[in-house]
């Protein structure tokens, strides 16, 4: 008897693989995957693993990108909800692939032991009164 083994990549697959004891994965919606995490610094590291990881799939996975938002979410039912959750959504939309971009209260959140900050400018989104300034993330 032959047996094959198909490993696939796919976005909860590598959700999985970054989440540690301090960062969640809360669902996986499609292509979208949603960590949660209290500590600041976690959830970056999280999130640049999250490209990093995409990248040694290859192909299998299309170009990832990753927005964070700090601020008052309510969980409920096994999911979150409140403005942060819309804002990253959203953020995640406007990021380059390959990316990670933070708001400046994810950015606060985390500090500047591990990771550098490059301004990309303040951004208007839907729903929202003001423009939201928003950071790439890097690894120092």
């Amino acid at each position: 008897d032959e047996h094959a083994i198909e490993q696939r990549c796919t976005v909860e697959s590598v959700a999985i693989e970054v989440t540690n004891p301090e960062v969640r994965l809360v669902k996986t919606i499609g292509d979208a995957a949603m960590l949660v995490s209290e500590d600041g610094a976690a959830l970056f590291d999280a999130a640049i693993r999250f490209i990093e990881v995409g990248h040694e799939a290859g192909d299998e996975l299309p170009a990832l990108r990753v927005g964070v938002a700090r601020g008052q979410a309510i969980p409920q039912v096994g999911d979150w909800f409140g403005p942060p959750v819309n804002l990253a959504s959203r953020i995640t939309e406007s990021a380059r692939p390959d990316s990670v971009l933070a708001d400046s209260k994810a950015v606060k959140a985390a500090g500047e032991e591990n990771f550098s900050y490059s301004w990309v400018g303040q951004h208007k989104f839907k729903g929202l009164e003001r423009p939201v300034k928003l950071y790439r993330v890097r690894r120092k």
